[in-house]
Order: C-alpha cells, then structure tokens, then sequence
C-alpha cells in the first residue's frame, strides 16, 4: 500500500475533438496512464485500439470569440464518462467505439471551460467532480477510481488547431490534444 499525493498526477489522456455538422463538440480517447493501476493499460503496443480505458464526453456546443489573434472557445457544463474494455477497440474513425466497454466513473466540469488557440496550438484547463464510480476487475483486481479521484480532477490540456483529415461521416473537422489531470482536493490517497 503507498499514498498518493491529491495535487499528484492521475491520468494521462489522449484524445480527439469532434465537431459534428450541427456545430456541437465532443471528445474521445484512452489513457495512457490512470491512477494507481498497474500493469499495462494496453492489450498490445500504445494506442487506442489497444487500450483498455477510454472516455467519451457526453455533447456540447461551444462559444467563440476572438481576442486579438487568439481565438477562445467558451465551453459549458458537461459530463464526460470513463470506460473499462477487456477486449480493447477504440479507433479515432469511429468515435462511437471509446464508450464500449464497462462504464466506470462519470465526471462533470464544475464551471464554464475556457479555451485558447493561436497558432497551431490551443490550450485549456478543467476541473470536474466526480459524480458516479463502479467497481471493475482489471489484471484479477477488483479497483473504483473514487479511490484515487475521491473528489474528481484539474486538468490542463494541449491541443493541436490544425485539423486530422478526412473526418468521419457526420463531423466537419476532427482535432488532437493530450491532457494531463491532478486529483482535487486535499490530504492523500491511499493505494493498497
């Protein structure tokens, strides 16, 4: 057993944004590291048709301004969820994909998300609550992340503004962006 610091480093996430043609967003990805658990998170080598832990938010619609030559995204309240997949099958041409599997925590931003692009490079930072966790068995464990997100996540995000082509059947443009998440709240966790 070991304790975790809360400000510690939870999850790294590696992700897409959606735009649908109706004009509301959505992100998807995997983890390529989350929380306490051991073992590989992958069925294979890194990447998301290999990984075990997916997530998907839930849609929204954003607002735009400009701000001299940065362009800021306003995006509401949402919800996202996690997923486990014993049998790993995420694939960035099917977003769809990243919500099979076992549901194990859902998240709700806690306030407005403000986004900021300039160049080829766009940037935010989050946090949410933890609102559900279910427990699951990974590697013959049984785990619940409301033991190392007990009050849910700050996340800071990096992102890319030039768009992957060609997008999927239903989206107008598809973008990449990793994102790194402490655990909010304060004392520690406790893995055992």
């Amino acid at each position: 057993m070991h304790s975790h610091p809360i400000a510690g480093v939870v999850w790294y996430a590696i992700g897409r944004f959606y735009e649908a043609l109706n004009g509301t967003v959505q992100d998807v990805g995997y983890f390529a590291y989350l929380g306490g658990l051991e073992g590989p998170l992958f069925n294979g080598p890194p990447g998301e048709a290999h990984a075990f832990f997916t997530f998907r938010a839930e849609p929204f619609t954003p607002q735009y301004l400009s701000n001299g030559d940065l362009t800021v995204s306003l995006d509401p309240v949402g919800r996202f969820t996690l997923y486990f997949n014993p049998e790993p099958c995420g694939d960035f041409s099917a977003p769809e994909s990243f919500s099979r599997g076992q549901p194990i925590a859902t998240l709700q931003r806690l306030s407005t998300v403000v986004g900021t692009a300039v160049g080829p490079l766009s940037s935010n930072l989050f946090s949410a609550v933890l609102r559900s966790s279910e427990d699951f068995t990974f590697r013959g464990r049984t785990w619940n992340l409301e033991r190392f997100l007990p009050r849910g996540i700050t996340q800071l995000g990096t992102g890319s503004t030039a768009a992957l082509q060609p997008p999927p059947a239903g989206y107008r443009s598809v973008t990449a962006f990793v994102g790194s998440a402490m655990a909010l709240g304060g004392g520690n966790i406790r893995f055992d």
